[in-house]
């Protein structure tokens, strides 16, 4: 009796479980992101990046390099593993990261200025006297 109240009960929670859910359709027009470089001592990642709807990165118009979500680990002054996250431009050909914004809030999205450095700042040490600007990037306004 018991074996078949639990199997009536799992039928009932698999029916209240259906997913007829659909899809949303991606709306508005893909945005266009401008990197201009601010040194000229680094790869030149400078264009219009497009970032397609719904997506966490977009791609230069040669699709030579893209900016990307980087996530990285680093230990804390309490000897704990941390998670940064930032975004990174991504040389395509040789998948190698060239420069990296500062951390970055999961909440905050792509479509906003950044400045990108030669490399992931520790939240510990965000003065590090070896970070330097590589370039900037802005939406572009129509």
């Amino acid at each position: 009796m018991k074996l078949l109240k639990l199997l009536f009960l799992s039928a009932i929670l698999l029916s209240a479980c259906n997913n007829d859910s659909t899809d949303t359709p991606e709306t508005g027009e893909p945005k266009q992101i401008i990197v201009e470089m601010a040194s000229n001592d680094f790869t030149d990642v400078s264009g219009t990046y497009t970032l397609e709807n719904n997506k966490e990165y977009c791609t230069r118009e040669d699709g030579k390099y893209k900016i990307l979500l980087v996530k990285s680990t680093y230990i804390n002054k309490e000897g704990k593993e941390k998670d940064i996250l930032t975004y990174g431009i991504l040389d395509v050909a040789n998948k190698k990261y060239i420069c990296y914004t500062a951390n970055i809030d999961v909440a905050q999205r792509l479509e906003r200025d950044w400045e990108f450095y030669n490399q992931i700042t520790n939240p510990d040490f965000p003065d590090d006297p070896n970070r330097r600007l590589v370039c900037n990037s802005y939406t572009k306004k129509d």
